[in-house]
């Protein structure tokens, strides 16, 4: 089934959609609950013990997986689990590397990649850049937070001096800036770090201590070696020091001045004066370049494939095997439907051989973003799958992802009948599916996976979407696209789609309006139901459908507009309130239509709001939600009142039993993780958080009778 998917899929380039892709795909199924009494005195399952006074409810949140991914059909059919950005061998010893994932934090392998250990579940930020090893002293480990290509948020730069096990904050991202894309200890003396990214090139000489930023303005790349310091600014060109930083100048000769965009460089370890930049324009590549005079002058090699081309701006790199001068390794996309994946030359640069496919055996994940040796020679390739390691020069590609949890969901769905039966939809790894009780999940569609949710009249039958609400039902092992007329409309890269929690046959698509078919099951056919003024000049992001009845329908946008429709035919009315942002969710009580809550990705000010009156009146319940928590995700338990808040957030998830006055994190159980989507199931006090870097877990809820029975009073 997968190749049949991968058919609709090969033509549309699975390009990165940035953190904060917190839409939310309808509630759960079926008819709303009874008005069940209150159930007092029972235990409280999830509960630990010595947490049971007010406003420290502490949750036992467990993993679900992936853990891996298995079939993945970009991987070969094999392992995959997530974007790996940065990696960092031993210097001494093969079998120990540290990788830094996108948004999963930093992990260890001591056994070559058999079994990987997480770092930094409770760092401020799971969003990473860098990693690096100071080779004179290998227990000492840096970090630098926030993806470059991306421009995903990181909290600045942390160190550990005892290989991982520990952690101090060096300088927040006030200092270091938002993301980071080079990370160096310097080689003559390890208290000298030196440091690039979206603020520039910063340089520490007291170990990281106090920073000093030398030059402004994006930074794509570092190369440090004896001959000098070598800093890539985005746009401009690479500025070269032969004084320690002292000062720099503009290398130009036979360089390009134009049309520049990301740059890329690297250097010989034996010889550095030798050395070689991949100057890219937007995704492609505008041209490869070689030294040998530490880069004062550079001569083209034509003969060099677009490796970036056409997605340069967020999966490219370029490095010299240690011990040589003129193996170089470059990484783009992938061969089947781009120009290049994985290639390397023996000459320099005057001919090349995509390895993506092992010469003998494996192949590598699409989206190449990083290339790291160990000390024996292995190579070490990290993309959107994960990591892959190779100890004869690519004749031979090992999977290491079997023990990754690292996955980037952006929405998950749970079976109404099954709580252990779980869909995630993911960023580059498909839609997957945990269908009995194990950390391994297939994947049962290739490419992005978007929302997603099970008939809860026949679960056997599920709907997926992939980029730009493509939708397919799949039903035992058939499979069809039920993709409706919306072409021409703007959408978003994962755009919504819900579920009538009173007619599963219904489903609701939003573009920049409202799409609905009332047989999903059958020969689907879509009509709009709204103009587009309900996008708000821009695209919707969340749909709620009342389960009380089903033309009552709220929607929210990615440009902060509230729409409310009711009647039929459809009146709709703008419902957006004051100071709103970024519509993330939008939850309707299953036993009162008109009452609401909407929530909002922004740092402060409006972040939960409540309606009682169908938006026509918000009240803000962001509470004492401290400043920098933007909520991405919102569950509601209507089983208590008022009723008990989740909000998943990019620091966990926080809960509120006082209707948003006061707000309390879940607990350290859960990595500190940018949240993709919550999922509560009211019958079974049952909480899952689709986390956007740390793959899926679930925590067992206290009975809702302890909010109604003066809990903490």
């Amino acid at each position: 089934m997968n190749r049949l998917i991968i058919i609709t899929a090969v033509v549309i380039f699975a390009f990165c959609a940035v953190i904060a892709e917190a839409e939310d795909s309808g509630r759960r199924m079926g008819p709303p609950p009874p008005n069940d009494p209150l159930i007092v005195g029972e235990p409280l399952p999830g509960w630990k013990a010595s947490d049971q006074h007010r406003g420290a409810l502490v949750l036992d949140w467990e993993p679900m997986g992936p853990r891996p991914i298995v079939d993945e059909f970009w991987s070969g059919n094999d392992d995959a689990s997530g974007r790996v950005v940065s990696i960092a061998p031993h210097p001494t010893d093969p079998n120990t590397v540290y990788i830094a994932s996108a948004s999963g934090g930093v992990w260890k392998t001591t056994d070559a990649g058999a079994l990987w250990t997480p770092l930094t579940d409770a760092l401020p930020s799971l969003n990473h850049g860098c990693v690096t090893i100071d080779p004179s002293n290998p227990d000492h480990v840096y970090v630098g937070t926030g993806e470059y290509t991306t421009g995903s948020s990181g909290a600045g730069i942390f160190m550990s001096d005892d290989a991982g096990d520990s952690w101090v904050q060096l300088a927040n991202e006030q200092v270091m800036g938002n993301t980071c894309s080079g990370l160096v200890v310097d080689p003559n003396d390890a208290s000298v770090l030196h440091f690039t990214g979206q603020a520039g090139y910063l340089r520490s000489d007291d170990g990281g201590s106090t920073w000093t930023t030398v030059l402004t303005g994006r930074a794509s790349d570092l190369e440090v070696n004896e001959t000098g310091i070598f800093v890539a600014q985005h746009g401009i060109g690479i500025h070269r020091s032969t004084d320690d930083g002292a000062s720099f100048s503009l290398l130009t000769g036979g360089l390009p001045t134009a049309q520049i965009g990301r740059i890329l460089i690297t250097a010989s370890d034996t010889r550095p004066n030798i050395m070689y930049t991949a100057f890219l324009t937007g995704n492609s590549l505008l041209g490869l370049y070689r030294s040998t005079d530490r880069g004062t002058t550079w001569s083209l090699k034509p003969n060099t494939p677009d490796f970036p081309s056409p997605q340069g701006s967020y999966d490219a790199f370029l490095a010299v095997h240690p011990g040589t001068t003129d193996e170089l390794w470059a990484g783009g996309v992938f061969p089947s439907y781009a120009v290049a994946g994985v290639i390397t030359s023996s000459n320099g640069g005057d001919s090349w051989e995509d390895v993506t496919f092992g010469r003998v055996s494996g192949q590598l994940h699409p989206d190449q973003h990083t290339i790291a040796f160990g000390p024996t020679g292995t190579i070490w390739v990290g993309n959107d799958g994960g990591v892959w390691r190779s100890d004869d020069r690519a004749d031979t590609w090992v999977n290491t992802n079997s023990t990754l949890q690292v996955t980037q969901n952006y929405q998950i769905a749970v079976n109404p009948s099954d709580n252990q039966q779980v869909m995630g939809g993911t960023q580059d790894n498909g839609t997957v599916s945990r269908d009995i009780g194990t950390d391994q999940w297939p994947q049962i569609v290739a490419g992005d996976g978007g929302f997603l949710m099970f008939d809860f009249d026949n679960p056997n039958r599920r709907y997926t979407t992939y980029v730009y609400l493509a939708i397919y039902r799949l039903t035992g092992g058939s499979f069809s696209e039920i993709t409706g007329p919306w072409g021409a409309d703007p959408k978003r890269f994962i755009a919504p789609l819900v579920m009538d929690p009173s007619n599963a046959n219904t489903l609701l698509g939003g573009t920049n309006r409202v799409w609905r078919t009332d047989n999903a099951s059958t020969s689907a056919n879509w009509s709009p139901i709204s103009d587009i003024d309900v996008g708000g000049a821009g695209r919707l992001s969340a749909i709620a459908v009342s389960a009380r009845d089903s033309n009552v329908i709220y929607t929210g946008s990615d440009t902060s507009a509230i729409w409310n429709g009711r009647g039929d035919p459809i009146t709709w009315l703008d419902r957006t309130p004051s100071g709103s942002g970024f519509v993330s969710d939008l939850i309707v009580s299953p036993q009162q239509p008109e009452r609401v809550f909407a929530s909002f990705i922004q740092t402060s000010g409006l972040r939960v709001a409540h309606s009682q009156d169908g938006g026509l009146n918000w009240d803000d319940v962001s509470g004492d939600l401290p400043s920098g928590v933007a909520v991405r995700a919102l569950e509601v338990d209507w089983r208590a009142e008022p009723p008990v808040l989740y909000a998943g957030t990019g620091a966990g998830v926080w809960w509120s039993y006082d209707l948003g006055q006061t707000w309390t994190n879940t607990g350290s159980d859960l990595p500190n993780v940018n949240m993709g989507d919550l999922r509560l199931l009211m019958d079974d006090s049952l909480l899952v958080a689709g986390t956007y870097g740390r793959g899926v877990w679930t925590v067992e809820l206290p009975q809702y009778s302890i909010f109604n029975s003066g809990f903490g009073d």
